[in-house]
């Protein structure tokens, strides 16, 4: 369904000239379409629906979250319809924070909130007042930094599906996690690799990425989500183990930004894919990286859940993280001397042959 979705989003973008056009902080050389988010939503609604419709009839007395499904589904709609509007004709910082705000709230109204810190700083469960919040505040966070990485081809996409491969839970999440993931999948490819004879890519724009952001937000709610059993440690790390790349690229971005006197929401090239790039990586090489680290992660905390606390994995990882970024600081560092040498070796090169062209003269 995505494959034959993608040709005829691909076909209108270019018969309609909706372009992604390069130049600025793009990466990319040639106008790729930005429309490839319009299938997400549609498909993995109607997946869902259906899913849980057939095992209602099969097993009707067994509960499987129509309620609920319904609600989170209106959420997912009003993200949709924003941010397919910002994607063609462009809407206000505060309008799209305040959409991303009301879908928050709409998963909350359906149930789902952050009552359960799994012993996160010595702390497990905490009373709505705080945790209605804090849930707000994680939705729209996921929801703004999974868009924010999207500046390669197959980043976000990949990020959402190894998300996606470790979502457990109820039956609902369940899924909701493989609908999203026989959807995005398809489109992985045709992001990195084309459709057609002449490969022609499509990027996802902001429909995509704020919608996969708060699918993957919502499964990451509902799966740390106490509903009258314990939160076990394994559940809290497996559920916020995917976004460490994302949330952690967001939070250095903002610091640094503000540590420079400039907006923390000003576009600029400190995105860790950006920074990759600065090293002498290709943009697939970069990809390929920082996904391989993102699945790092979550099999090393997965691991380290036997052993230690969530407060520990919670500090390993800020080390790790930081240790990355000085590596990464000491490449773009050393690249950059050692263009300068070589310019400045050129020039001496150069000056010298003039120098003895003269004398022969």
């Amino acid at each position: 369904m995505m494959y034959y979705a993608v040709k005829n989003i691909l076909a209108v973008s270019y018969r309609k000239k909706l372009y992604d056009l390069p130049g600025g902080r793009r990466i990319h050389t040639t106008p790729t379409p930005r429309l490839g988010g319009l299938a997400f939503a549609p498909i993995i609604c109607c997946t869902t629906i259906l899913a849980l419709t057939l095992h209602s009839v099969i097993a009707p007395g067994h509960h499987v979250g129509i309620p609920e499904c319904l609600t989170w589904i209106s959420a997912l709609i009003f993200i949709y319809m924003t941010s397919t509007i910002d994607d063609l004709i462009g809407v206000r910082h505060y309008i799209k924070l305040s959409a991303q705000v009301v879908a928050a709230l709409l998963v909350v109204a359906s149930g789902f909130w952050i009552n359960d810190l799994g012993g996160l700083f010595g702390v497990w469960s905490i009373p709505a007042a705080v945790g209605i919040p804090l849930t707000v505040l994680f939705i729209t966070g996921i929801i703004n930094a999974l868009n924010l990485i999207d500046g390669m081809d197959g980043l976000a996409a990949g990020i959402c599906m190894i998300a996606f491969c470790f979502a457990t839970g109820r039956y609902f999440f369940s899924v909701v996690a493989f609908s999203a993931l026989g959807t995005v999948a398809p489109f992985f490819y045709s992001n990195v690799r084309g459709l057609g004879l002449r490969r022609h890519k499509l990027f996802m724009g902001d429909t995509g990425s704020q919608t996969l952001g708060l699918v993957i937000s919502v499964l990451a709610v509902g799966q740390i989500t106490n509903s009258g059993t314990v939160l076990v440690k394994q559940d809290l790390i497996l559920a916020l183990s995917p976004l460490v790349i994302p949330v952690f690229d967001v939070v250095h971005v903002v610091i640094f930004r503000m540590l420079r006197g400039s907006h923390p929401f000003h576009p600029d090239m400190t995105h860790i894919h950006h920074r990759f790039t600065r090293c002498g990586f290709t943009p697939r090489q970069a990809v390929v990286f920082i996904l391989c680290l993102a699945a790092i992660y979550v099999s090393v905390n997965m691991l380290l859940v036997r052993y230690v606390g969530v407060t520990l994995i919670l500090l390993l990882d800020v080390v790790a993280w930081c240790a990355l970024n000085g590596v990464i600081w000491a490449l773009s560092r050393y690249r950059g001397i050692s263009k300068v040498k070589r310019y400045s070796y050129k020039i001496k090169n150069s000056e010298t042959n003039i120098n003895a062209k003269l004398l022969k003269s």
